[in-house]
């Protein structure tokens, strides 16, 4: 049986993430206290895929994605306050080949707890944003 803070971190991608498109549960959790770092890991226990995810705005200081009329109509029209952004990190070695996806960042309603990975058309985001490059 599910606790209540179990049933927090539960997030539904109602078409997947892209590559797992018949995952539809993950649980989220914070991996540090400021926040940048998250798990997403698929729900079911004998499903395979586990993400680094981060907070692209502290990576990425202009990043500024703009969501379509009909990504924000899936996510249920939420407001902009209830938007949370997260982009997939790969973290490797050394750690100065760590990158982000900025292309296709996952969106999340937090009131509704449902959410999209959505390809951002008009940006010129990359899929392979260095991370530790201006550091």
């Amino acid at each position: 049986m599910e606790t209540n803070q179990e049933s927090r971190n539960m997030i539904t991608f109602p078409e997947g993430l892209l590559g797992f498109e018949e995952i539809h549960k993950y649980r989220l959790f914070h991996e540090d206290e400021e926040n940048v770092l998250w798990s997403l890991t698929a729900a079911n226990e004998d499903q395979i895929p586990s993400f680094i995810v981060m907070d692209p705005f502290t990576i990425c200081e202009e990043y500024n994605p703009q969501i379509s009329p009909k990504d924000l109509e899936q996510l249920g029209n939420p407001q902009p306050e209830n938007l949370c952004f997260l982009v997939i990190a790969v973290i490797r070695t050394p750690l100065s080949d760590s990158v982000a996806n900025l292309k296709a960042p996952i969106v999340i309603n937090i009131a509704t707890q449902l959410a999209k990975q959505v390809i951002l058309e008009d940006a010129a985001y990359p899929l392979r944003y260095r991370l530790f490059d201006s550091r």
